[in-house]
C-alpha cells in the first residue's frame, strides 16, 4: 500500500466530519480563519466562504423574524377589534326586552361586523311567556330537530366548518343553505339549546379558526335566554 492510500485510509469520511462538528459547535469559534477560508456551493453556482454563508442565513432567518412580528401586529390588532365588537355587543345584548330583540340584534350585529348572512337559534326547552312569535326558536325538549346535533351539545364547545345533510335539514328545513357555520351550544339551567352563525362563502367558518371570542358570545347569549326559558315542573 502506497503512503497515499494509507493516508486516504486514516482521514475520517463525510460521516465522521458531521459526527464531529455536531458533537463540537464551538469548534469554527476556536478556528475563526477556517471560516473565511472554507467555500460552499452557493444555488447561484458561485462559492462564498462559511462567513458569508452564515451572514446569508442569519439575514435570511431575521427577515422571517420580522415577517413573523408583523403577523403577530396584525393579529393582535384585529383581535382587539373583536374583542371590542363582542363586549358591544354583549352589553347591547343584556338591554333587549325579549329573546326576539334578541336574536333580531344578533343576526344584525354578526352581519355587520363578522360577515354572516344568516344567525339561526333553537331553544330546546319550552317558553315561559305565551306570545307565540317571540316562542317560536323554543321548540321543545324532545324537538327531533336536537338530534342532529347531539355531538356537538355533549361536547359543549363552539364547532366551526360545514354541517352534515341531517344538520342542514334540521335547521334550515327543505331550503339549501350548504356553506360554511359556526354551531354555539347553549347550556342554561336544565335546557340547551343552539345559535348558528352562517355564511354563504364556504370558507369564511372553518375548522381551525379560533373559538374564543364565540366561546364568550354563546356564554352571554345563553344568560340573556334564562329568564325566557320555562322552567321544567317539579314532580309532586
Amino acid at each position: 500500500m502506497s503512503e497515499r492510500d494509507h493516508a486516504a485510509d486514516q482521514m475520517p469520511n463525510a460521516a465522521a466530519v458531521a459526527r464531529y462538528l455536531a458533537a463540537h459547535p464551538e469548534f469554527f469559534n476556536q478556528h475563526l480563519e477556517l471560516l473565511r477560508t472554507l467555500e460552499i456551493p452557493h444555488a447561484t453556482g458561485q462559492a462564498v466562504s462559511l462567513w458569508e454563508r452564515q451572514i446569508a442565513a442569519l439575514r435570511e432567518e431575521i427577515e422571517r423574524m420580522r415577517a413573523r412580528f408583523d403577523e403577530l401586529i396584525e393579529q393582535a390588532t384585529h383581535n382587539e377589534t373583536v374583542i371590542r365588537r363582542i363586549q358591544q355587543l354583549a352589553l347591547e345584548l343584556m338591554d333587549t326586552a325579549g329573546p326576539q330583540a334578541a336574536f333580531r340584534l344578533l343576526s344584525a350585529r354578526l352581519a355587520e361586523d363578522f360577515r354572516a348572512d344568516r344567525v339561526t337559534g333553537l331553544v330546546f326547552a319550552g317558553a315561559a311567556f305565551i306570545d307565540s312569535d317571540d316562542a317560536r326558536q323554543f321548540v321543545g325538549a324532545d324537538s327531533p330537530r336536537r338530534d342532529p346535533f347531539k355531538h356537538a351539545l355533549a361536547k359543549r364547545e363552539p364547532v366551526c366548518g360545514r354541517l352534515t345533510q341531517a344538520q342542514t335539514q334540521a335547521l334550515f328545513g327543505i331550503e339549501a343553505f350548504d356553506s360554511s357555520h359556526v354551531v354555539l351550544p347553549l347550556h342554561g339551567k336544565g335546557w340547551d339549546g343552539l345559535l348558528v352563525v352562517s355564511s354563504q362563502d364556504p370558507t369564511r367558518f372553518e375548522s381551525n379558526m379560533g373559538t374564543e371570542f364565540l366561546s364568550f358570545l354563546r356564554d352571554v347569549v345563553t344568560l340573556v335566554l334564562e329568564p325566557w326559558v320555562a322552567k321544567p315542573r317539579r314532580s309532586p
